[in-house]
Order: C-alpha cells, then sequence, then structure tokens
C-alpha cells in the first residue's frame, strides 16, 4: 500500500510541474493575431533584410523570438518574430530557406513599448552563426493601433 500511494504522489507531483509548461505553450495560442498595420511594417522590414541576405553568400536564417529591453521573451515579441519568420520565408524562397535551428545567419530583435502606450520601438539585427559580424540591422518605430471615439 505504501508503494502504491507513494507512485500515486510521484505522478501528482510529476503532473503539477509539467502544468506551468503546458499553460505556456498554449497561451501562445490564445494570443490575438497582430495588427494589420504591425503585419505590413514587418512585411517591408524582411523585403529589406532579405534584399539584403540575397547579396551575400547566405542559405540559412534562423529568427530568434524578440525580447524586451531586459533581454526576456515577451508575447508580442514572440508573435512578431513568428510572422517575421514567415515574412521572411516567403521572401527568401529561392535564395534562402528559414530553418527553426542552426541557420548561417541569426536573426534577433528587441521590442520595447514606449510610456505612452501608442508605439513600439523595434530593433532587429542579423548576426552571423559565430556572431562575429553584423550584417545588417534595422531599428524603428511601429504604431500601435489606437482605438478612437466616435461623437
Amino acid at each position: 500500500m505504501k508503494i502504491f500511494r507513494g507512485c500515486f504522489v510521484l505522478i501528482f507531483i510529476l503532473f503539477l510541474s509539467s502544468i506551468p509548461a503546458l499553460a505556456d505553450d498554449k497561451s501562445l495560442e490564445r494570443q490575438p493575431a497582430l495588427p494589420q498595420e504591425h503585419v505590413r511594417k514587418l512585411k517591408r522590414i524582411a523585403s529589406f533584410i532579405a534584399a539584403e541576405l540575397q547579396r551575400r553568400p547566405v542559405k540559412s536564417v534562423t529568427v530568434e523570438d524578440f525580447t524586451d529591453f531586459y533581454k526576456r521573451p515577451s508575447a508580442t515579441g514572440t508573435r512578431m518574430a513568428r510572422e517575421f519568420s514567415r515574412q521572411l520565408a516567403a521572401l527568401g524562397d529561392k535564395n534562402f530557406r528559414v530553418l527553426p535551428d542552426g541557420g548561417d545567419v541569426i536573426v534577433t530583435g528587441v521590442v520595447v513599448p514606449f510610456r505612452g502606450g501608442g508605439k513600439l520601438k523595434l530593433d532587429i539585427k542579423v548576426v552571423s552563426a559565430d556572431g562575429s559580424k553584423i550584417i545588417t540591422s534595422y531599428s524603428g518605430i511601429v504604431l500601435k493601433k489606437i482605438k478612437t471615439v466616435k461623437k
């Protein structure tokens, strides 16, 4: 009986420890889609970076999740990185491939909200896989969608 109780407690503890990991995976799926302004801006940035990558002997690209100012992952940064990865893959289908891991170059990004809440600062850097060279970078502002009040 003690063995059965010990096994039950062990399984219960393992189950409880896996709940936060399951919640993190599903929380990204429940996040709302990016506003169209963000998608358009990311498409323009991806076309700029794809043009730079096509001039170089790059065969594969890895896009990491964008972080906040303190290098912590954020939901907005993760969604923006996924959309940026999709846009970059669509633009570089013949010249380079976007891989989840192990690319020739790595795209990193930082998303920082302004205090007023109406804008996001977006910094994107493309570095070689060994980190020795910055290939290209982008820094700009993305406007958040502001709700207007009808009179």
